[in-house]
């Protein structure tokens, strides 16, 4: 049944970014039992102050700065498992137990290196000004139902039809824009057979 008395609120930012999203929902945080972050990338991320403590977060929704918050990373999320692990190694080095508070969909679509080479091509064909995480090509790559989600690191055959078709389809791209860089089947399954354990855990 709905409790008229328990409140959804929800941040959006209408520009480009930069708004103070992040510094808001620190606020709000501090009456909430949820934070949830329903899509973006690891991009320049939001500063947060505990104290004296400055903490830069790229994909971890602020929330987390709060005990008994608990705080989700939802499917529409583009998720770079590596900058993922070092902002939790960073929180848990400055005292801030995550466990049993972070939460990660495992519909949310996976930022692979290949993607990061496609961007950074992008870049340095144009200027239209990414941070180079990959990002874009990671969406593109989910709205084409070609990208590689959270739960595919459970099936090692659907990962391993994935990531070919995924580097094929990023070494074509890359060959277009006259970039020397390819990406590599093999490297890229080390690269998630790696993240998988701590990820599905």
């Amino acid at each position: 049944m709905f409790d008229a008395s328990r409140r959804t609120l929800v941040v959006v930012g209408a520009q480009w970014g930069d708004e103070g999203k992040g510094k808001l929902v620190d606020v709000l945080a501090e009456r909430a039992d949820w934070v949830v972050r329903y899509q973006g990338g690891a991009n320049a991320g939001h500063t947060v102050h505990i104290g004296d403590k400055k903490v830069v977060l790229h994909q971890i929704p602020s929330g987390i700065m709060h005990p008994g918050v608990r705080c989700a990373i939802g499917n529409g999320v583009v998720l770079d498992p590596e900058k993922l692990f070092g902002e939790i190694d960073g929180l848990v080095a400055d005292g801030i137990d995550v466990t049993g508070r972070l939460y990660v969909s495992e519909r949310a679509h996976l930022v692979m290196p290949y993607h990061k080479l496609i961007d950074g091509a992008s870049t340095a064909s144009k200027a239209i000004g990414t941070t180079g995480r990959g990002i874009g090509p990671t969406y593109e790559d989910k709205v084409a139902r070609r990208g590689v989600r959270v739960l595919d690191l459970r099936n090692p055959t659907r990962l391993r039809t994935l990531v070919e078709a995924g580097v094929a389809n990023a070494n074509g791209r890359l060959a277009m824009m006259n970039c020397d860089a390819r990406a590599d089947v093999e490297e890229t399954l080390a690269t998630l057979a790696h993240c998988a354990p701590r990820l599905l855990a």
